[in-house]
């Protein structure tokens, strides 16, 4: 049997069934902006969706940390009208929401993606901009353009580490890139794939 742990804070991950409380599948959701740290200070830009308030695994159950799972994305539907909208962020950046208007041309529609996931506080930061828990998808492929206003649907099949507070930003972009190896391996697996 298959199994991965690189690193002492990793939960050991084999190769067999999931097991409650897995898969967690969250229904198809808009995709928030958030700081924009993920891409500028992180290389690993994320899709910010919402925490239901009725999901009490997300919300209680299951402790903070890096999970792996797949996700699809589609266009979202709603005030189409209103695509390509420019939002000014708090550090003066400018944001499109383009409700993934570009996902066609991308060929990315519906598609079973592998993705890694923090839900948590964002510790490392330590800038008290979150209260509550967050939850941010890296999906494991290459995007042409960010698709901020999207709709993000999530299958959430297991843990890989609890949620660390690194002692500098170099630190966390190096357990954040052994998290994608981590999740990227693992979700080839026969347990994984076809789910």
């Amino acid at each position: 049997m298959k199994s991965i742990q690189k690193r002492d804070c990793d939960l050991l991950i084999e190769d067999k069934p999931v097991e409650p409380p897995y898969p967690i599948r969250l229904p198809y959701q808009e995709v928030k902006v958030g700081f924009g740290r993920g891409s500028s200070d992180l290389n690993c830009p994320t899709a910010n969706i919402d925490i239901p308030k009725d999901n009490d695994d997300l919300n209680k159950n299951l402790p903070t940390g890096v999970y792996f799972g797949f996700c699809k994305l589609r266009p979202n539907s709603h005030n189409l009208d209103s695509c390509k909208q420019k939002r000014v962020q708090n550090d003066n950046s400018e944001v499109e929401i383009n409700k993934g208007i570009y996902l066609k041309e991308e060929c990315k529609i519906d598609l079973k993606l592998p993705c890694v996931l923090s839900i948590g506080y964002n510790i490392t930061y330590d800038d008290n901009k979150i209260k509550s828990r967050s939850l941010e998808v890296h999906v494991l492929e290459k995007f042409e353009h960010k698709f901020y206003g999207a709709e993000m649907q999530l299958t959430i099949l297991g843990y890989i580490r609890p949620e660390i507070k690194y002692n500098s930003l170099d630190e966390l972009i190096d357990g954040i890139e052994t998290d994608k190896l981590v999740a990227t391996e693992v979700l080839t697996w026969d347990s994984f794939k076809d789910i």
